[in-house]
């Protein structure tokens, strides 16, 4: 029997699919300049559809406090602002190789994890056990005990999600690059202030919330990890 293996996932939207389709024509058909340019494109868009998904689109859900609220646009504003910097200079240092490198990493976390009317495909991260464990656990105590109990378990967790996150859309795309010493460093204080940003604006978020607004993250948090439905059928 096959072992179900979990996700940490949400529906890509019409436009980040389709401008993955047209960067993979644009490989065989284009120029350099635009490929970079429709690299770029997808990229951003797709670093900014994580960012709604996972920060905005869960305060919006919630309706959390006008303090919460506050604290999570602003943050995810600086996070997007820092990526957006970051793109533009690595991706005109890419080379031939490395963005057919990006376009197979990029295909390789597109998956259908379930069947949709409304998404086309989905942004899937691969996430173990442990972790899923932990936030699963975390919300059950909360639900069963009040939340007070287990603020910090929860947020410790969704700092573990941020971290994989961070991880499999950032720093392994970028370790498949021949970055210079000047762009490593680049990336790699980018990358250490997105982590900063997004743990501040959890850890700062979670103990402010009412019993009311941590059940709705609660249920949002259950809702963004997927089985792979393929590992499913074949148990």
């Amino acid at each position: 029997m096959s072992e179900t293996r979990w996700y940490l996932g949400f529906g890509a939207s019409e436009q980040l699919f389709q401008l993955n389709k047209d960067y993979h024509a644009s490989l065989t058909t284009s120029s350099d300049k635009v490929q970079a340019e429709k690299l770029l494109a997808l990229l951003s868009r797709f670093t900014d559809e994580c960012l709604d998904q996972y920060f905005i689109a869960p305060i919006e859900q919630v309706k959390i406090n006008s303090v919460g609220k506050k604290i999570v646009t602003s943050g995810v504003s600086a996070i997007k602002k820092t990526i957006h910097l970051t793109l533009k200079q690595v991706v005109k240092k890419m080379s031939a190789e490395d963005r057919k490198h990006m376009a197979d990493y990029i295909d390789d976390m597109l998956m259908p994890l379930r069947e949709s009317k409304r998404f086309p495909i989905y942004v899937a991260v691969p996430v173990t056990d442990e972790l899923r464990n932990k936030l699963t656990s975390a919300v059950q105590e909360g639900k069963n005990n009040g939340v007070d109990a287990i603020s910090q378990q929860y947020s410790d967790a969704l700092c573990e999600l941020i971290e994989v996150a961070l991880n499999t859309y950032m720093n392994e795309p970028l370790g498949m690059m021949k970055l210079g010493r000047v762009m490593a460093k680049i990336t790699s204080v980018a990358s250490d202030t997105i982590r900063s940003a997004a743990q501040t604006v959890v850890r700062k978020v979670i103990p402010s919330l009412s019993e009311k607004e941590m059940m709705g993250f609660f249920e949002f948090s259950e809702s963004i990890l997927y089985p792979n439905p393929k590992l499913e059928q074949a148990a």
